[in-house]
């Protein structure tokens, strides 16, 4: 197993500032340079709603970043694809990838937040699911053109490039024939620059949730990314996405291509974890639980109604934690990855230890704990 960590920052903490929040980050990722993880990730959220200090601009982070660290992959999870001009967007990853001398790893999403939606791309509106997926799937295929190609075009239901009917006004440059009709002198093609030192592209990642996303990314390409399932339900899930990608032509063996997100803090007792720590992950989950218990439920798994009903509400600690936290002593940790690694075939497992009004210094003191005493273990 490959190990990352995420840094997704929404702070409740309202004494600390948003420079407080950069100098976390970079301290998390130099450690994590330098200590035997493989990849930081950062998210993409807008507007700090909720009293969130978010991190808008995953790219930009990651430029921050790769000029601190050294081996350290870049990672995206996500950048929300449907908010973005795609073109812009790939010249900035692109450059990105420049900077960092070929270490991004691009992690694409949908988005989940209609707020967020209706303020960058109304079109990319989650509300609309066909809508949404129509504008993510053009936006991805423009990228990986772009990319990879010395020269591209694209016309789709939402984008179009280039824009139809601009003619060349300029002196007619030696290599007009890749760009130009040259009877019509209308620009046919367009070219990125620079384009992305990994070639034909980074890595491409899709975090997933559902068995649609799990088919597109398959289908396409994507490495996926998953979240809150249960060892077995990863399986179940994995299985799936290698099914689905050899029916499109892909040679995929099971478990490749494949990493797990998980809620992770070390400490010296399994009460530690728990006392410490429990409070401000449970305030996020349940904040998120709008998907409601079934995301953490193994293959199969029914619950009662009234149980149901009462975990949609509010999801325990005890209940959460041996499905979908990694929470407790290093021996402990190091025991649930085997059994993830066992069970699902994972290949890559990225870390979060930070959530709400948690102290830096306890995130920090998970991390070091991990890095000494379970990366030893696992790698």
């Amino acid at each position: 197993m490959k190990f990352g960590y995420l840094c997704n920052p929404a702070t409740l903490n309202q004494s600390e500032t948003y420079q407080d929040v950069l100098e976390d980050i970079r301290n998390i990722a130099v450690h994590c340079d330098q200590n035997g993880f493989d990849s930081i990730w950062f998210s993409e959220h807008h507007f700090g709603f909720w009293e969130r200090k978010v991190l808008p601009n995953p790219i930009m982070m990651g430029a921050d970043i790769a000029a601190r660290t050294k081996r350290l992959r870049i990672g995206m999870a996500s950048v929300i694809i449907p908010f973005w001009n795609p073109i812009r967007l790939a010249e900035d990853i692109a450059l990105l990838d420049q900077f960092s001398g070929g270490r991004v790893e691009l992690g694409v999403g949908r988005g989940n937040y209609r707020v967020e939606a209706l303020n960058l791309n109304p079109m990319a509106d989650p509300g609309n699911k066909a809508g949404n997926y129509k504008v993510f799937a053009e936006t991805l295929e423009i990228l990986k053109r772009a990319f990879s190609q010395k020269t591209f075009a694209f016309k789709g239901d939402n984008y179009t490039y280039p824009q139809p009917g601009f003619k060349w006004e300029r002196d007619v440059p030696k290599d007009a024939a890749d760009y130009i009709d040259l009877k019509t002198m209308e620009l046919t093609h367009m070219a990125l620059m620079p384009r992305t030192l990994q070639q034909p592209y980074p890595p491409l990642w899709q975090t997933v949730d559902e068995p649609a996303s799990i088919e597109f990314a398959a289908q396409n390409g994507l490495n996926i990314m998953m979240w809150r399932p249960t060892a077995k339900k990863l399986s179940h899930h994995f299985k799936h996405y290698q099914t689905t990608a050899v029916a499109a032509g892909r040679q995929l063996a099971f478990g490749a291509g494949t990493g797990i997100l998980r809620d992770t803090f070390v400490a010296d007792t399994m009460a530690e974890a728990r006392d410490l720590a429990a409070p401000h992950i449970m305030r996020t989950l349940n904040f998120s639980n709008w998907r409601g218990p079934g995301i953490y439920l193994d293959p199969d798994e029914q619950l009662a109604p009234d149980l149901t009903a009462e975990l949609t509400r509010n999801l325990p600690y005890e209940w959460v934690a041996p499905r979908s936290l990694l929470f407790g002593t290093p021996d402990y940790v190091v025991e649930k990855l085997i059994e993830l690694r066992e069970v699902s075939h994972v290949e890559n497992v990225v870390i979060c230890s930070g959530w709400g009004a948690i102290d830096k210094e306890l995130t920090m003191k998970s991390l070091r704990l991990f890095s000494d005493k379970v990366l030893p273990k696992l790698t």
